[in-house]
Formats: structure tokens, C-alpha cells, sequence
């Protein structure tokens, strides 16, 4: 049953041309429902998965997902803002060319990040390697290295700084300097 609806998506959404994109790894997936607002401004590592529906509203500044790393549905990136103090003027008729640096900012994920459903990245954000975001999380501050964030104020951390460690010597035992 999932081959028929996945044969109805690709009939209904297209396919989505991963050449058009900024950088599309190797064995890297990216599902054919996602909305991408500026191809180019999206580069995809290695070994990553893009779940259903994620939405790129990336028009002036990138947005970077390196290696292994999993989003789940609907999970939204986006790295501008509008700019509300123009006075005189309405904010719809606000262009790129008026914005200020500061209101497109990229957003960086690092290796090894899973991205709970519906989560929303905001501009300017980094999420560290090997960090989680709980579905349903609004991120709008950088996310250290291997925390578990689950909302403005509230992390914890993954593993232990022994455990990171481990962690990060096992994977490059397994799968070298790169983890590709």
C-alpha cells in the first residue's frame, strides 16, 4: 500500500530535483512533498533523510544540513524575517533590497541531529552535532553539541562528556575521520 502512495505523491508533488539544490550528498533522501522556496540556498550532506513535508523558506540566507541527520514530518526552516520598522511604509511592500543584514541569517545543523516532527528552526540558528529537538519545539537559539533540547530554556544533555567521547571514537573506528 505505502508503494501506491508513494506513486500518488511523486504523480501529484513531482519529484523534487535534487541537482537544483546548493549540495546534495551522497545517499542522502529528501522526500518528494517538501516545499523549498530557493533551491539554492538549501545543501543537503551525506546520509541524511528529510522527512515529509519540511518546508525551506530560505530566500537570502542558506540553510546547511550536513551528515546523518533525520527530520521527521513537517518540520519547518526558516531564515528570514520581515522587517517591522519601516515607518510610512506597509510591511508587505517591504524588498529584499530594504532588508538589514541581521534579518536573513542561515541556519547551520551538524552531523549526526534528529529533528522531531513540526519542530521550527528560526534564522541565525545552529544546532550542534549529535543534538535532538523535540517534536513540536520552536528553536530560536543556537543548540550546543549533543543536547537533547526541548524547548527555550529546557535541555539536558544527551551523554555524559565520557560517553561523547566513546561515542565519537566509535564512529570514527566505524566509519572513519568523516563518518561518511
Amino acid at each position: 500500500m505505502s508503494k501506491f502512495f508513494s506513486i500518488i505523491n511523486r504523480i501529484l508533488y513531482g519529484k523534487i530535483n535534487t541537482k537544483k539544490l546548493g549540495g546534495f550528498g551522497d545517499k542522502s533522501k529528501i522526500d518528494n512533498t517538501c516545499e523549498i522556496t530557493k533551491n539554492s540556498n538549501l545543501i543537503i550532506g551525506s546520509n541524511s533523510i528529510i522527512g515529509k513535508r519540511n518546508t525551506f523558506l530560505n530566500l537570502l540566507a542558506p540553510v546547511i544540513i550536513k551528515n546523518y541527520v533525520m527530520t521527521g514530518p513537517e518540520v519547518m526552516f526558516i531564515t528570514g524575517n520581515h522587517r517591522i520598522d519601516v515607518i510610512g511604509e506597509y510591511m508587505i511592500n517591504i524588498t529584499n533590497d530594504m532588508k538589514l543584514p541581521d534579518n536573513d541569517e542561515p541556519i547551520i545543523v551538524e552531523d549526526d541531529v534528529w529533528i522531531g516532527a513540526r519542530a521550527i528552526i528560526l534564522k541565525g540558528v545552529t544546532i550542534g552535532e549529535g543534538s535532538v529537538i523535540a517534536a513540536g519545539c520552536v528553536v530560536t537559539k543556537d543548540v550546543p553539541p549533543y543536547m537533547i533540547y526541548l524547548g527555550p530554556n529546557k535541555m539536558m544533555k544527551r551523554f555524559t562528556d565520557e560517553e561523547i567521547e566513546l561515542h565519537q571514537k566509535k564512529l570514527k573506528e566505524k566509519y572513519g575521520e568523516k563518518h561518511e
